[in-house]
């Protein structure tokens, strides 16, 4: 059986190309982004506020710019009200018609501040509506959890963050190297990710789930438990991976097995603390990675490495999405439809 989800998974080589044909020339980044921003606050809802947790990370270590990330039924409602004219406010939104994200645009430009989309709906409220744009160009997307509308966002931010650094005149030669092989090695992570199906058979055992990270891993481990709830309904929670020892180790004693995303940069702090999760209690731990490491895990699902980070990165997403799709295809979910989940968009 086929699944418009596996499709998408696959299209993405796709859309990365072309956002890079129409982005990048000459290892410069053609992306209209204001440069006299002090910082940088991103709002998003769901698959939407896990870019832009990418987001943050982009921006603080490529362009140096303070970044936050803000819920967007928070933003919209929040009565403490410190707009300044000093920053950017992005507002994400893959439909751009997302009543929260559109109210929290909205409330954004009657403050008179800086605005920035990043939507895939040209036609959109929020596209509109926004000082500065930009399309993610994913196309039409079909499957209810986002795939390749959230790899296209992730890497737009990406786009930003390195655009913003050039702006500056900062050093991106290590972030933009080969950038005209992304396409190349996202082909090779949809054709070979080690592992998925033994991994998914663990997380399909079980009722509730820790995902832990650090840093951009984080944002990963965000990702890949909504992915996870969305399509399987196992209860998959994330938490930062230093955060877990004050107290979160307890959700170990009703689970049996955790996962964790580590790559070839991986430091001592991520690989101390996970021997020390490893060695605390008896569960079955999946270590997500590119890199063919002892980190003394039950189950290793090995993506393949990039050459350039945001390869890496993409190849981790894209790698997440597979094992969500599996797990699901497990459990004989319906993954293109699943229960009580639906586009979410003004007026519906």
């Amino acid at each position: 059986m086929s699944y418009i989800m596996e499709e998408e998974i696959k299209a993405q080589k796709e859309i990365i190309k072309n956002l890079v044909k129409q982005y990048v020339q000459n290892y410069c980044v053609k992306v209209d982004i204001p440069s006299d921003i002090k910082k940088v606050v991103i709002v998003a809802s769901g698959s939407s506020f896990n870019a832009g947790l990418f987001g943050k990370n982009f921006f603080e270590e490529i362009a140096q710019v303070e970044t936050s990330v803000e819920h967007a039924c928070e933003f919209s409602n929040s009565k403490f009200e410190n707009y300044s004219k000093d920053n950017l406010y992005v507002f994400i939104s893959q439909s751009g018609n997302s009543k929260d994200a559109v109210c929290a645009l909205t409330k954004a430009k009657e403050k008179g501040v800086k605005t920035f989309a990043v939507v895939n709906n040209p036609d959109s409220q929020a596209y509109k509506l926004a000082d500065f744009k930009i399309d993610i160009n994913a196309g039409l997307e079909r499957a209810i959890a986002a795939t390749k509308s959230f790899s296209a966002t992730v890497f737009v931010l990406w786009l930003m963050a390195v655009k913003f650094a050039q702006n500056k005149q900062l050093d991106v030669s290590e972030e933009i190297k080969d950038i005209e092989l992304l396409e190349k090695t996202i082909v090779e992570t949809t054709q070979d990710v080690d592992n998925l199906e033994v991994a998914a058979k663990l997380i399909s055992k079980q009722k509730n789930v820790s995902i832990i990270g650090h840093a951009q891993k984080y944002a990963m481990a965000c990702e890949a438990a909504l992915k996870i709830k969305e399509t399987s309904y196992v209860n998959t929670s994330p938490y930062p991976i230093g955060e877990f020892i004050h107290g979160h180790f307890a959700t170990l004693n009703e689970a049996n097995t955790f996962m964790t995303f580590l790559d070839d940069s991986a430091d001592e702090f991520e690989l101390n603390l996970l021997k020390k999760v490893q060695t605390t209690y008896k569960t079955n731990s999946i270590v997500v990675s590119n890199a063919y490491e002892d980190y003394n895990c039950d189950v290793l699902v090995k993506y393949p490495k990039s050459t350039s980070k945001i390869g890496n990165t993409l190849n981790a997403i894209i790698a997440l999405q597979m094992l969500a799709l599996e797990t699901a295809k497990l459990l004989k979910r319906d993954v293109d439809n699943p229960k009580g989940l639906c586009k979410v968009v003004s007026g519906k």
